[in-house]
């Protein structure tokens, strides 16, 4: 009898959070559901002397623990996204799914993309900064620093890309090198760190504020060893791996290539996508171990490129869609490269306003692309194997589940 109240009283609970903490979901399942199940941990053992008052408060006090830290793991859930080279899609297809999220990203510019090809306007690139976008350098022409063969065509790339969008009105403080090489020439940081306050020349699944992932964390050896903070050089003046000027992305074009050569597949098919879609969940969510409230350690940076399917690493528009919703659906804050400070006496990054950011994203605005109404009702061919997903209805599910994947192959 007191197991049979025990679960009534576990399975009222879990439906009262959910309907009053916005836990639940009513995104309708469409072409790929997947609700995976978070597995009820019994921490306590039945003893024949408990009574039933007993049991039913080690329920309550369980699943207020799990709630609590749910809300605290939402409050320091932190992402910046960032695209470079300025790619037309970025202005035509990525901004409106991020307006509608009430999402910003950074804006890494190569002077020789715009008006060019498949490249942005100066007209578009202003309506960006206008609607509050960060506009960044990626240097005057996109060519990896490394292979120059003299310092003068160096200075050219770096400084002139800087140059270039001051002529257009812009005040860049962010260098991104291109190809994200360059960080260990000392000629290169230096002229990086002449023109502006940042840069970027690497890759890692986190950005750390403090320089500190493997000292402090035991994280990402290759890009954390020796350092304790943001400063540029090591005693002995050899650069180090990670600081200032040389900040770390996660890029999503190499993930996605590398999922393309392990399946071998549709490169914006179902199974591609699903997977680049888990690992991105993946990446933005590793954070969490590392944070505590009120005390951010490390960020996902994610970089992107095109949001097309024109390009086989490319983003399709349905994969984005999905992925910015995952974000506003679990409560993250999107920042900028502009809300990030930087302490010159501690040499450390932090968030700027952390406690306000992100209240403004409260409230979806309605400029729903037209064309999500064919992501949510494709119909999945008879016979295939995800049509038995069709049209499943969820009327709950736990916190930090996956709830769909709605990508047209």
């Amino acid at each position: 009898m007191n197991i049979f109240i025990g679960f009534v009283v576990l399975l009222f609970v879990v439906v009262s959070l959910g309907i009053n903490s916005n836990v639940l979901s009513l995104n309708i399942v469409s072409a790929y559901g997947i609700i995976i199940e978070t597995p009820f941990e019994n921490n306590y053992q039945n003893n024949a002397n408990n009574n039933s008052s007993d049991n039913d408060l080690l329920v309550f006090d369980y699943l207020s623990s799990l709630y609590t830290k749910e809300q605290k793991e939402k409050e320091n859930k932190f992402v910046i996204l960032m695209f470079d080279r300025g790619y037309q899609s970025i202005f035509s297809t990525a901004k409106p799914i991020m307006d509608k999220f009430g999402f910003k990203a950074s804006i890494f510019i190569a002077c020789d993309y715009i008006e060019k090809g498949n490249g942005m306007n100066w007209n578009q690139v202003r309506q960006l900064y206008n609607d509050g976008y960060d506009i960044q350098s990626h240097g005057l022409e996109h060519t990896r620093l490394t292979e120059l063969k003299s310092e003068n065509e160096i200075q050219s790339i770096i400084s002139g890309g800087k140059e270039c969008l001051q002529d257009n009105g812009f005040s860049p403080t962010a260098f991104q090198a291109p190809y994200n090489k360059g960080g260990e020439d000392p000629f290169i940081v230096d002229t990086i760190a002449n023109n502006f306050d940042f840069a970027f020349t690497g890759h890692s699944e986190l950005m750390f504020l403090n320089c500190d992932g493997w000292e402090n964390f035991g994280y990402d050896e290759e890009n954390y060893h020796g350092t304790t903070d943001c400063r540029p050089y090591f005693s002995d003046g050899n650069p180090t791996p990670t600081n200032k000027f040389a900040m770390k992305e996660w890029s999503h074009d190499r993930a996605h290539d590398d999922i393309n050569n392990e399946m071998n597949q549709d490169p914006h098919g179902i199974d591609v996508s699903y997977s680049l879609y888990l690992e991105f969940v993946r990446i933005v969510n590793s954070q969490t171990k590392f944070n505590e409230p009120g005390k951010i350690n490390a960020i996902p940076i994610v970089g992107y490129h095109e949001v097309s399917k024109d390009d086989d690493i490319g983003t399709s528009p349905e994969l984005f869609y999905l992925e910015m919703e995952y974000l506003y659906d679990n409560g993250f804050k999107v920042i900028t490269i502009d809300d990030l400070g930087y302490d010159k006496y501690q040499e450390r990054f932090y968030v700027k306003n952390v406690n306000t950011l992100g209240s403004e994203y409260s409230q979806l605005q309605d400029t729903t692309p037209t064309w999500t109404e064919t992501i949510r009702t494709q119909t999945m061919p008879k016979g295939s194997e995800y049509s038995q997903l069709q049209d499943t209805n969820p009327t709950w599910f736990k916190p930090n589940t996956i709830q769909s994947l709605d990508i047209i192959d």
